[in-house]
């Protein structure tokens, strides 16, 4: 049977090329529209946020997100990873974000346990300033008001040092949220006197190796690029403390065991598995068309702490993240790195001071 307008019947193999190039181009076509319509439904979710007007007084929120490579793979990883499935819900609900990449294991700790150590160490100053000697009975008692946490929304008294306040934490992976809760534990059982004597040391150089990127919602926006990165000296998320007390002058210049700031912002894991190697191949190209899945997935957690609604952390709130190990493959360094993997344990002293961020999709 002739075709029609002298067309004539085409070959076996253009027939076949024909067959795979259409059915790779709808896979693509689709996988490509339901992860721009799983991206539009986490906007709808927090874009209201970004609509509405902020008040003369309000400061918009910012957090903090930290990032490591993950185990056998290079920072690209991480980096990728929060461009795809974080950084368009936050720009979305008009959330700035502050970005801190760490090169080696424990950097991120060590920036914590630092920070911490600094703001006690300014909390135990401020008490200083606020109390007197009452020469009549030679006890001290106080002149001045206690000062009050700061609130997020409010704007911050102004003072000669410039100061940056985080709303939150986002730990993307396993390693940088266990790396979180193990700095802010040490950093509340680290010694005062020895950190503010010691000019340099292994927890100052890790915290100024991290590498910082810093954006608002609306530059992202208009400019969309990721920012720059630098060295980062930043003061991470605690509020200042307002009620430590102290019973003697005396104990002011000693060294103390454990100590507490006011309030902690919240902490929120973000999921991270890294599918690599050969056995995974299939698996890794089934999850690149159903990249949807993982955009709804990340996203849930990621809308919880644009919402800002908080929760206190449970002890389930812990150890996250064990689906990631599977997929820690590489030599014996990411080996090692998996066999010692213990259970992340939050320290019973500071887990009532701790919060999480929740919403009506998260377990």
């Amino acid at each position: 049977m002739k075709l029609p307008f002298g067309l004539k019947k085409p070959s076996k193999g253009t027939v076949i090329f024909s067959g795979i190039a259409g059915a790779v181009s709808g896979i693509v076509y689709v996988s490509n529209k339901k992860a721009e319509e799983a991206r539009k439904i986490n906007a709808s979710k927090v874009s209201f946020l970004a609509d509405r007007p902020c008040g003369v007084h309000e400061m918009p929120r910012k957090v903090l997100v930290f990032i490591s490579p993950p185990p056998g793979d290079s920072i690209e990883k991480s980096r990728n990873w929060f461009r795809e499935y974080v950084k368009p819900v936050l720009v979305a609900g008009a959330v700035d974000y502050e970005v801190k990449e760490a090169k080696e294991p424990g950097q991120i700790e060590n920036s914590v346990i630092e920070e911490i150590v600094k703001r006690r160490r300014e909390d135990r100053a401020s008490i200083v300033d606020n109390t007197t000697l009452d020469n009549s009975n030679g006890n001290f008692k106080e002149t001045t008001t206690p000062t009050t946490a700061m609130s997020v929304n409010l704007v911050p008294e102004v003072s000669l040092k410039k100061e940056i306040y985080y709303d939150g934490i986002l730990a993307i992976g396993r390693n940088a949220y266990k790396e979180v809760l193990s700095g802010f534990a040490k950093g509340c059982d680290a010694s005062l006197t020895v950190t503010e004597n010691k000019s340099t040391g292994d927890s100052s150089a890790a915290a100024t190796d991290l590498k910082e990127i810093s954006n608002s919602s609306s530059e992202s926006t208009d400019n969309g690029s990721d920012g720059a990165e630098e060295v980062s000296n930043e003061p991470l998320p605690v509020i200042k403390n307002e009620d430590v007390l102290q019973e003697s002058h005396d104990l002011i210049e000693d060294e103390i065991s454990f100590s507490l700031p006011s309030k902690f912002s919240p902490v929120m894991y973000i999921p991270h598995v890294n599918i690599i190697g050969w056995s995974n191949i299939p698996f890794r190209l089934y999850m690149w068309y159903a990249d949807y899945k993982r955009i709804q997935d990340v996203g849930k957690y990621v809308v919880a702490a644009v919402l800002n609604q908080t929760r206190p952390i449970e002890p389930r709130d812990a150890d996250l993240g064990q689906n990631e190990k599977k997929y820690w493959i590489g030599d014996d360094e990411v080996k090692e790195l998996k066999e010692n993997d213990k259970p992340i344990v939050i320290d019973e002293r500071i887990r009532d001071k701790l919060t999480t961020y929740t919403s009506d999709e998260l377990p």
